[in-house]
């Protein structure tokens, strides 16, 4: 009994300082994970997955299954190399996500501490942004300034130089935004509008100082998207949504950061363009095809340096795209390499290695991932494997967010959790975000973070709502 309270107290104390690990980097994550799994696995045994609603558990241990089976099918069927221990080890995430769902369908964790907890480590993460700003050193003396001349003077806090505070930030704070009125219990409504007005201000102002364009966005579209599914306070979050973003305008009017002004100019200047991408993937280069396999990018072609010889300017059929400060080069790669393997994917983190065989072309580039998560799945996993996480994934959303609405007005707020959680899913899988891959310990630990907390809480809910059944 001792051992198994111990158990408990180790697994609570592990989920609730989990986002902390995002900070100290992935390594610290990893050992997390697979302390919260193996503890789990322990602590729960049998009970880990009990007579109950299992259709989504069963889709969800259908995508990790398929992860082996692309790896599988590449290598000795297609002949082709991906990496199978990064399938096998990737299923840690499988175990995750079951312990999480069973810890809070057990109700063997407070929701209330880990969200308030969340939203505690975003500010002091803001905090420390903000202070770089104004002194130009974090708490931990780094600074602002880096080797790199293009990320010169962007405020990444503790992630020094990792451009990532934006994402870290915009993650958390989707967990921890609505956690106000927990820790504000006894205040009054107009006491919590001010709070959320503030709260929003000084999350734009430190978003807009990491330089991370997509996670500033996507927080704007947080707010919005909290005006639509919030709607019985939608007059009062407009309020909210218009202070915060007026005062935010006049920020970044007053302390005009050139760098930072430069790099989201650009994001807009710069956004993919679909009917460039669609007549660059329609043109073919014959002449260049004696380069492919090597690795060598067009601009290091022998072609390339005859045309540029000839000609200070390059004839239109080898025109690059002018707008690298978007994604549209990496995404036209992505879409090439998708055309090839639409299906089943190579495997996972397999785009970094097939991408080169692209680059022999003009407006062809290889990276390590595709910078946006449905390239991602659709490139690693094939068109299956994007539907087997993106089906659970929306039966979870309809359901909470239907659980939510369900709810009688006196108590909306209260089961904030439902609107929590569905508008984490919304914001870390909206469609057109650049991202990092998928399949890094960053997105991952994360993705199935929430779909774990998102599953335990729809099952939880079920289970109480067939007692109720049963009583009746």
């Amino acid at each position: 009994m001792m051992l198994n309270n111990l158990s408990l107290k180790t697994l609570q104390l592990l989920f609730y300082l989990f986002p902390i690990t995002f900070i100290l980097g992935n390594s610290i994550t990893n050992i997390f994970i697979l302390l919260i799994s193996v503890i789990g696995i322990f602590f729960y045994q049998n009970k880990l997955i009990e007579k109950n609603d299992k259709y989504l558990l069963i889709l969800f241990s259908s995508f990790f299954s398929f992860i082996l089976l692309s790896s599988y099918l590449n290598h000795f069927f297609f002949k082709e190399n991906p990496d199978i221990s990064k399938s096998i080890f990737y299923l840690r995430y499988f175990i995750f996500l079951i312990v999480l769902r069973t810890m809070i369908f057990k109700r063997d964790i407070n929701l209330n501490y880990f969200l308030i907890f969340n939203l505690y480590i975003v500010l002091f993460v803001v905090s420390d942004i903000l202070i770089q700003f104004t002194t130009g050193k974090n708490i931990l003396g780094y600074e602002a300034q880096y080797a790199s001349t293009y990320y010169r003077g962007f405020f990444t806090g503790f992630f020094k130089e990792e451009l990532i505070a934006g994402g870290f930030i915009l993650m958390f704070s989707t967990l921890g935004f609505f956690s106000v009125p927990l820790i504000f219990k006894k205040q009054s409504k107009d006491f919590l509008l001010i709070i959320f007005i503030f709260l929003s201000l000084i999350l734009l102002t430190a978003l807009f100082l990491t330089g991370n364009r997509m996670p500033t966005i996507l927080f704007m579209f947080f707010l919005i998207s909290s005006l639509v599914l919030y709607k019985n306070q939608m007059k009062k979050f407009i309020k909210v949504l218009i202070t915060a973003i007026t005062c935010g305008v006049i920020f970044f009017a007053v302390y005009k950061i050139d760098n930072i002004e430069k790099r989201y100019m650009s994001f807009f200047i710069g956004l993919p363009n679909p009917i460039v991408i669609y007549k660059e993937l329609k043109k073919d280069y014959p002449e260049l095809k004696k380069y492919k396999n090597t690795g060598i990018p067009f601009y290091a072609t022998e072609e390339y340096g005859i045309k540029k010889k000839m000609s200070e300017n390059l004839p239109l059929k080898y025109e690059i795209l002018p707008f690298y400060t978007g994604h549209t080069s990496i995404y036209i790669t992505s879409i090439d390499l998708l055309l090839e393997k639409p299906l089943f994917g190579r495997g996972i983190k397999s785009f970094r290695n097939y991408c080169k065989e692209k680059i022999h072309l003009p407006n062809r580039v290889c990276e390590s991932h595709p910078h946006n998560f449905f390239l991602d799945l659709l490139n690693d996993l094939g068109i299956l494997g994007l539907l087997l996480i993106l089906t659970p994934t929306s039966l979870l959303f309809i359901s909470n967010y239907s659980e939510y609405l369900s709810r009688d007005k006196e108590k909306k707020f209260s089961d904030w959790i439902y609107l929590t959680v569905c508008l984490a899913i919304l914001i870390h899988f909206f469609p057109f975000k650049s991202s990092g891959s998928f399949f890094s310990t960053f997105n991952s630990a994360f993705t199935f973070l929430i779909l774990g907390i998102s599953l335990g809480i729809h099952d939880l809910k079920k289970q109480l709502n067939n007692n109720k059944e049963k009583i009746n």
